[in-house]
C-alpha cells in the first residue's frame, strides 16, 4: 500500500490562514486591540481565531 503525499500542500491552506490573520487583525484593531498580536493568533488558529476575534469585547 503506497501513501502518496501531494506536492500541492500549502497552496490553499497557507493563503487561507494568512487571510484569516489579516482579517482577524482588522477586526481586533476596530475593537481597540493589538493588530500585530491578533494577526499572529489568527494566523496560527485560522478560522477559530476569527471567531475569537469576532466575539471579544471592545477595549475600554
Amino acid at each position: 500500500m503506497d501513501i502518496k503525499i501531494s506536492g500541492d500542500f500549502g497552496m490553499i491552506e497557507i493563503p487561507l490562514w494568512l487571510a484569516a490573520g489579516i482579517l482577524g487583525a482588522w477586526i481586533a484593531t476596530t475593537k481597540g486591540r493589538s493588530g500585530c498580536g491578533w494577526f499572529l493568533l489568527c494566523a496560527l488558529l485560522g478560522p477559530l481565531g476569527l471567531v475569537i476575534a469576532a466575539v471579544i469585547p471592545k477595549k475600554r
